[in-house]
């Protein structure tokens, strides 16, 4: 009988001491991200505990698109790449955030990304850009305005393969990653959300059969993949995500960082002076940037009517 009693207290006490190391696994892996996100979004979640980087490769990222690539209407502008960033950040990697843009409210807040601009203009900035920064990961998120501006809808899927090859081109050791666009509540140009992403799906993979160092995330929830934005994760305008939308495509996109690492498509970024770590400083970028904008000046974008800015 006391036999009995002992098991059971003893099982108890095991069950409370698991519970206790659980809860202390998140806090420690996750405080940060959770305590500054006004959301209830969940945090990613490593799969078999594996970590998504090899610790020695580190990671100069340059993210490219429009205004949901900046993270606008998002809890201080953090989108989904504050995200990404703590993730990496939390398995040991090195990471630096490169772009001649800045937005967010951390640090490392670097990206490619301008308000409403459409593909065909990103394309003339990573022209620029990418030579200079020499980014070994880029993750490009854009078409939205494409669409929402009426922009020749029916070619976004080459000028896609315009700004990749640009990518590659500008810089042979980047791998890339493209993105589908995210729907949007709006019937009427979600319609051209579904041609766009027919349109991105293929180039993405007419590239990958060439062998280039590229992939595809999927973030539209129509190819029946689960913790993909549905219409109720956009919000009021119909076009940005809500906190928990934008989380959704970050982990998306750490799902393809683990992808194309396990390809092993990553290498080491050039070596061009910029710091490994995004917070050391920005005086190597700067410099960089300005040497970069004197010899390959960009003119201003032409002025196109839009209904909302994307």
């Amino acid at each position: 009988m006391g036999s009995s009693r002992y098991l059971k207290v003893l099982t108890v006490l095991t069950f409370i001491l698991a519970l206790i190391g659980v809860f202390t696994y998140n806090i420690v892996d996750y405080n940060e991200y959770i305590g500054r996100l006004d959301s209830a979004s969940q945090p990613y979640q490593e799969p078999d505990d594996d970590p998504i980087v090899e610790e020695d490769i580190p990671l100069r990222v340059m993210f490219v698109g429009a205004s949901i690539t900046r993270g606008e209407v998002s809890t201080g502008d953090r989108g989904y790449r504050k995200h990404i960033r703590d993730v990496l950040i939390s398995q040991g990697n090195e990471v630096n955030y490169v772009g001649f843009n800045r937005f967010g409210d951390w640090e490392d807040n670097d990206v490619e990304a301008w308000g409403a601009f459409r593909i065909r203009t990103i394309t003339k900035h990573v022209r620029q850009s990418v030579p200079a920064l020499q980014p070994n990961l880029v993750l490009v998120q854009v078409g939205t305005s494409d669409c929402f501006q009426n922009d020749d809808t029916k070619n976004i899927g080459s000028r896609m393969r315009t700004l990749a090859e640009a990518i590659m081109e500008g810089e042979p050791r980047a791998t890339v990653i493209l993105s589908t666009l995210a729907t949007t509540p709006d019937p009427h140009f979600e319609e051209c959300i579904l041609s766009a992403n027919e349109q991105i799906r293929k180039i993405a993979d007419d590239l990958m059969r060439e062998n280039k160092t590229v992939a595809l995330s999927e973030m539209h929830y129509s190819e029946g993949l689960p913790d993909r934005p549905k219409p109720e994760d956009i919000g009021p305008d119909k076009i940005h995500p809500t906190d928990d939308g934008y989380i959704m495509m970050g982990n998306i996109f750490l799902e393809s960082i683990r992808e194309v690492e396990e390809k092993r498509f990553l290498q080491q970024p050039a070596n061009n002076s910029i710091p490994y770590d995004g917070t050391t400083g920005r005086e190597v970028e700067e410099a960089l940037k300005q040497k970069a904008e004197a010899e390959h000046p960009i003119d201003p974008p032409r002025k196109r009517a839009f209904r909302r800015r994307v």
